[in-house]
């Protein structure tokens, strides 16, 4: 059996029951059954299924956060100050099909000169570091990006062939780290795949706040890129973000507070809220934010903030760990024409309850984008449902400042709403972040946090250092609860080698009568990250990175032949 075929079988493989510290529950794991296929009935004519050739798979991994000015010029918080790490992984035979290639980026509008135009620039990619090429890893193909690519702030872009003819499961994810100075925080984003449209929840303008908007294109031909930004006044549409032309494997970025109209600062104490939508002309563009803070010369956080999940009347928010003296926030952005009323929910170890302190419902105006405090959330991870009588999008930040008057340091994170996991689904653990090829690194602590609205079962397996996957174990997730682990304690009772890599999720069918009503089956993940701060630095560096649903490409389609 290829490896390939090893780690697809850990999926589904038989575990004896176990109770991993950290509160997953898992129990003995039985294959879960094949669905039958539709009989046709009455006179509709029967669906054939018709056979569709594997494709291949791109993600694209966000880079380092820079300085505002891109200057170093030895200033608190350089980017040469960060350790980073990115990685990608496939799971894959022996032949070559990963590969990995830093983006090219635009001198002027990326950092170097914050008040140049956005369209003024030109391209530059020719002393651009390289991936290192792809090695065999066990179950697992690998490929780690040239750290010095991410002192220049430059994204990574992965591409995978089909693996024995089949869509392969392709991942990646980055790690940033500065334990001090303006950038200081931990950034620990998913590899995302490119979109043609995309919505980002998350950043604000105002005094001490920073947002990059940053746009990739991995495609083979040039494309356009038209911007849509949401604020709590009404949508704006700057010039600036109007006709971004995006070569072929170049990124570009873009301070948002350069140009917006600054009316929209309102003077709210956590700034102006933001939601991005990026629309693409000519193929699909990697996008993401990078948001920094500051109050007055203290260091507030940074963090990279990922596409979020398509407006939708009921949503998710996965992975929220609130922590720090100042309470979580959700942000709520309504893109329709009219008003829109959301209520939401924390779904906890014990169920789903509404926050005290909190309004039971939210009204949302047309086009704009609204903050609710969210007290007392527990510190173990939650998540968030959202329920509204039209399509919102949602996303929490945490802050984990130990003062709520600014005077110490602290660190942001945003987490987004995701869809269910809708097959399996491979997770990058954040690599080790260091500074140079030969340093010493940094590896986050990582919690697997999972969360359900209705009775599921997921199967994890874990990916060690060796790349070996361990037999699949599943967790039971009752009905409107969260189960959160340490995943240094998955691996040690999945008896993994060494450091974990990665994870492989993969939802369990619903039982036979299950209703879609009951939530059968709708599980979201989330990995959220820690890095301890020194005593008396400030609060702890935090993350967080939801999963993305792991629907593989189909194999075949369905198709319906009828009569004139």
């Amino acid at each position: 059996m290829s490896r390939a075929g090893r780690a697809a079988a850990a999926l589904s493989a038989v575990g004896a029951a176990a109770l991993v510290a950290g509160g997953l529950a898992l129990g003995a794991v039985a294959a879960p059954g094949g669905a039958a296929s539709p009989a046709a009935g009455g006179s509709s004519p029967a669906a054939v299924a018709v056979p569709v050739p594997a494709s291949g798979a791109q993600l694209v991994c966000p880079g380092a956060p820079v300085p505002v000015t891109g200057a170093d010029g030895g200033r608190r918080g350089s980017a040469s100050a960060a350790l980073s790490g990115t990685t990608g992984l496939v799971v894959a035979s022996g032949a070559p099909v990963l590969s990995g290639q830093p983006l090219m980026q635009r001198t002027s509008d990326a950092g170097a000169d914050p008040g140049a135009s956005p369209g003024s620039s030109t391209a530059t990619g020719a002393a651009a570091p390289r991936a290192t090429s792809s090695k065999v890893l066990g179950d697992l193909q690998r490929v780690d990006a040239d750290p010095a690519t991410a002192v220049a702030g430059t994204g990574t872009a992965l591409s995978s062939g089909p693996v024995d003819r089949r869509a392969p499961l392709l991942a990646g994810a980055s790690t940033s780290l500065a334990p001090g100075g303006d950038l200081r925080g931990l950034s620990t984003p998913a590899c995302a795949a490119p979109q043609e449209q995309a919505w980002l929840v998350g950043g604000a303008s105002g005094a001490g706040r920073s947002t990059r908007l940053v746009l990739a294109d991995v495609a083979q031909t040039p494309t356009t890129v038209d911007v849509t930004v949401l604020t709590a006044q009404g949508p704006q549409q700057p010039s600036a973000l109007q006709g971004l032309s995006l070569g072929p494997g170049e990124q570009r970025s873009v301070l948002l507070e350069g140009v917006l109209d600054g009316s929209s600062d309102g003077g709210a104490a956590g700034g102006a809220p933001l939601a991005v939508q990026v629309r693409s002309s000519a193929g699909p563009v990697a996008a993401w934010l990078v948001e920094s803070v500051l109050h007055g010369l203290v260091p507030g956080g940074t963090e990279v903030v990922g596409p979020a999940a398509a407006p939708a009347a009921s949503l998710v928010v996965p992975g929220i760990a609130s922590t720090g003296a100042q309470p979580a926030v959700l942000r709520l952005a309504n893109p329709g024409t009219d008003p829109v009323v959301a209520r939401f929910a924390v779904v906890g170890a014990s169920g789903a309850s509404v926050p005290s302190g909190t309004a039971p419902a939210t009204a949302v105006p047309p086009q704009s984008v609204v903050d609710v405090a969210l007290p007392g959330l527990p510190s173990g991870g939650v998540a968030l449902s959202v329920e509204a009588d039209g399509p919102v999008l949602a996303g929490v930040r945490t802050d984990t400042a130990p003062t709520d008057d600014g005077s110490q340091p602290g660190d942001l994170a945003w987490t987004a709403a995701v869809p269910p996991l809708a097959g399996p689904a491979l997770v990058a653990l954040p690599p080790p972040a260091k500074q140079g090829r030969q340093s010493g690194a940094t590896t986050p602590d990582v919690r697997l946090v999972l969360s359900s609205r209705g009775a599921s079962q997921v199967d994890v397996a874990v990916v060690g250092a060796d790349g070996r996957t361990s037999p699949a174990r599943r967790v039971e997730l009752p009905a409107s609860t969260t189960t959160a682990a340490d995943v240094d304690d998955l691996a040690r009772a999945a008896g993994a080698q060494g450091t974990p890599v990665a994870l492989l999720l993969t939802p369990v069918a619903p039982a036979a009568g299950a209703g879609e009503d009951d939530g059968a089956g709708q599980v979201v993940a989330a990995l959220t990250s820690r890095v301890t701060a020194a005593a008396g630095g400030g609060g702890d560096l935090v993350s967080a990175a939801p999963v993305g649903a792991g629907a593989a490409a189909p194999s075949s389609v369905p198709v319906t032949l009828t009569g004139p």
